[in-house]
């Protein structure tokens, strides 16, 4: 939530609040203690293994195992905001606080302050608060996210978008009886980068509540969906605007919309309806929204079939959705263990008449040429309200350097800027602890009407460097190029360094520097969000962080886990997938302020690289997941944006989750 001058900072009152929480923790015997409560985890050190962490400095690593699970990190950040034409320094700081409870959840503080800009950001979250007949609570107050039933949150072929308050929510679950409740109400706004996240606020009120049952309810059913299920959500914005600084009466709006939503699944078909109303003082009526999807399984192939009608103007409660479009789509996929292959077609026709009837068809394929080498290609096509194309090809395969990638990207059409470009990845293979990846890429780009420029050649190119500077210290670089024979040229320079100073104590720096500007593709789906397209613009920025953390206490099981199980930890990064390959290259770069569930219970975000972490996870197969809510436009997740991972005992899982621009297949 924001913070005001003139008044105690909400923050430092939680900090307050919090630490003599945090001390009473320190002396509270945990829910089952690491010595004498029968079932706990023991993770007792295998003879002659060496640890996972050497110990900083050489010194004995110490952990206080007395009292409850806890974890604290304090952050003093000194630098310059990015695209801050003034460049001004700012100082900052930031906290996170988790406590796991036996009774009460758990409890965390994820918060920033800046003393010369008198604002931030403050969320509090308890999450898993047990309560009686088998009901679990989730709360959060401060910068949120609004909620939506857990079944909205399936494929389909419509997205319905969400906004970031400030404000408050609740969520009520019982699996045993199917039952989840959903109320959120705030302010709206969008984040802020380093060196603090600020928020800042936007006109108007938003709030929300949704529900949601599911029949024949199993807590412990592996698919918690399959059966009938049926959920409703209504939000009411007051006073809200597309404009950050409104002035007119006019650019005020009141709406609010309902969405309906019907499924029912069983092990090889699931069929699900999906229905909005909107009404908005800016508007003479209700505007309306429906569409079915169906997807059904056939061995190794799956199938999908849906409808969509969409009425012009329509809107998730004054947020931007499709509208004006109305059609019928088929899909399907084919996956073994050396061959996939997807495909899709629309047929679409606008509501209101403004365009002919036409389709946007998208395939795409990979197949395993052998262990260690693939081939993939993929095709987009619209004919509809204007023709475009694009499409790629790229082959991957490994050598005695690393792992290589040649890819050709192909794009062209009406009100669309052609291209032609064929790039060349490389990561290559260096010592441990080290990293290096490198890009090259030649071009050509047609004229833009956008920008009024004339057909120009270009070439990039792009290196990502990690290494080891010392036993605790370790350097990242991250260098990119385009340069055309027009006026689209630009260059940028991210340098990072952190130094482990001892177990509690870290340093951190970065500086970004960047300058020019370049086209950004727009997707040619019909479905995707409507957005114009952007030039990146010219930046030089740095902070640097002091981070002090702790982390103390026994827990009676991992996160996820049985008491029994033990645990590992899992760390990974979000990226934003630009040319869609489904692996980091050197030119992309992680997606930062994003929010990461692990089994859609336990909760994170990622920082200014896109990296997170759950230090201590249970045992077995877990599921990490990344939902829409959090990503930036026209970003969205893939496959569902989740991942799969098995976590070994005393072993780091690591991953990557890429979110690609929506493009429809």
């Amino acid at each position: 939530m924001s913070l005001a001058r003139g008044r105690p900072h909400p923050l430092l009152a939680a900090l307050v609040c919090i630490g003599p929480v945090l001390a009473a923790a320190q002396n509270a015997a945990p829910p089952a203690s690491s010595q004498n409560q029968p079932g706990t985890y023991l993770d007792r050190e295998i003879e002659g293994l060496s640890p996972d962490v050497a110990p900083a400095n050489g010194q004995p690593l110490h952990y206080d195992a007395d009292g409850l699970p806890r974890f604290l990190r304090l952050e003093t950040r000194l630098g310059t905001q990015p695209f801050d034409t003034e460049r001004r320094t700012r100082l900052g700081y930031a906290v996170f606080g988790l406590l796991e409870t036996p009774n009460h959840g758990t409890l965390s503080l994820d918060g920033s302050y800046a003393p010369q800009a008198g604002r931030g950001t403050l969320t509090l979250r308890q999450r898993g608060l047990p309560w009686t007949g088998g009901w679990q609570a989730n709360h959060e107050l401060g910068v949120i996210s609004t909620l939506a039933p857990d079944v909205s949150h399936q494929p389909s072929r419509i997205y319905v978008p969400s906004a970031i308050l400030q404000g408050l929510s609740a969520e009520w679950e019982n699996p045993g009886k199917g039952l989840q409740l959903q109320a959120v109400t705030g302010q709206p706004g969008r984040l802020e980068g380093l060196p603090t996240s600020g928020f800042r606020t936007l006109a108007g009120r938003r709030s929300s509540l949704g529900v949601q049952w599911h029949a024949n309810a199993d807590a412990g059913a592996t698919d918690p969906l399959l059966g009938w299920t049926m959920a409703l959500r209504h939000e009411d914005a007051t006073g809200v605007s597309a404009l950050d600084q409104p002035t007119l009466a006019s650019d005020f709006v009141d709406a609010n919309s309902t969405q309906l939503v019907l499924r029912h699944a069983t092990s090889d078909l699931r069929i699900q309806g999906q229905m909005i109303n909107t009404q908005a003082s800016n508007l003479n009526g209700s505007r309306n929204g429906l569409w079915l999807d169906a997807e059904w399984d056939d061995g190794p192939r799956t199938h999908g079939l849906g409808l969509f009608r969409l009425d012009p103007d329509l809107s998730w409660a004054q947020q931007p959705m499709p509208s004006d479009i109305a059609g019928t789509y088929f899909r399907t996929s084919w996956r073994t263990r050396q061959w996939s292959a997807e495909a899709s077609i629309d047929w679409l026709h606008a509501v209101s008449g403004r365009a002919s009837n036409g389709l946007y068809a998208t395939g795409s394929a990979r197949w395993r040429l052998g262990r260690g080498s693939s081939l993939g290609t993929g095709l987009s096509v619209r004919d509809y309200d204007g023709r475009a194309w694009d499409s790629y090809g790229d082959w991957r395969w490994q050598n005695d350097w690393g792992t290589s990638g040649l890819r050709l990207e192909l794009a062209g059409g009406q009100n669309q800027v052609g291209s032609q470009k064929l790039i060349y990845d490389q990561d290559w293979t260096v010592p441990q602890g080290y990293s290096l990846s490198t890009s090259l890429g030649l071009g050509r780009l047609g004229a833009s009407s956008a920008t009024g420029e004339a057909a120009q050649s270009l070439w990039s190119g792009a290196l990502n460097l990690g290494a080891p500077l010392s036993s605790n210290a370790e350097l990242r670089a991250s260098i990119n190029t385009e340069q055309g024979s027009g006026n689209s040229r630009r260059w940028g320079l991210n340098l990072g360094a952190n130094w482990r100073i001892n177990t509690h104590w870290s340093l951190e720096g970065q500086f970004n520097r960047s300058s020019g500007q370049s086209l950004t593709p727009v997707s040619i789906n019909p479905l995707a969000p409507p957005l114009p397209a952007v030039t990146t613009n010219a930046d030089r920025s740095f902070y640097a962080v002091l981070r002090y953390e702790q982390q103390a206490g026994s827990r009676s099981a991992p996160l996820g886990g049985q008491a029994q199980d033990g645990g590992g930890r899992v760390e990974g990064t979000v990226y934003f997938d630009a040319n869609r390959s489904g692996t980091q290259e050197a030119s992309e770069s992680g997606a930062p302020g994003v929010t990461v569930y692990l089994d859609n219970r336990y909760a994170v975000r990622t920082d200014a690289q896109g990296r997170f972490e759950f230090p201590f996870v249970g045992s077995g197969p877990r599921t990490v997941g990344v939902r829409n809510e959090t990503l930036p436009l026209p970003w969205t997740v893939v496959d569902e944006g989740q991942v799969k991972i098995d976590v070994r005992l005393r072993e780091t899982t690591r991953l990557s989750i890429p979110v690609q621009r929506s493009s429809g297949n």
